[in-house]
């Protein structure tokens, strides 16, 4: 069975400075609640502090936004005579094929005979 070591705790000390500071500004705003605190706090500039560039970077994507712009009706306009001409085009093809076949059908019905 593994034994523990007797190493003191790395972040004991940071715990304990953020515990007091934590209990400082508990003092504090309870003197400012009641209007006993003689020393008032410091004014807070108007210009908010710079994020580190970590937060630069992360944030820069989720602030992004996509503009959609909707469709222009011209856009459709331009597509719409596109389908319309090439409907025309294929019925116009269409046409001459069932001619070409029309005429065939009638006018080779295969009982001419070539030769003597």
């Amino acid at each position: 069975m593994p034994r523990r070591r007797n190493d003191p705790d790395p972040f004991e000390e940071k715990r304990q400075k953020l515990a007091e500071q934590e209990r400082v500004i508990a003092e504090k705003l309870a003197r400012i609640g009641q209007g006993l605190d003689p020393n008032p706090p410091e004014p807070v500039d108007d210009k908010p502090a710079e994020p580190p560039v970590w937060r630069l970077e992360e944030d820069g994507h989720s602030h992004r936004r996509v503009e959609v712009t909707p469709v222009r009706k011209r856009h459709l306009a331009r597509q719409r005579q596109r389908d319309m001409l090439l409907f025309f085009i294929a019925l116009g093809i269409l046409i001459i094929v069932m001619s070409i076949v029309v005429w065939v059908a009638c006018f080779h019905d295969g009982t001419t005979a070539v030769g003597p």
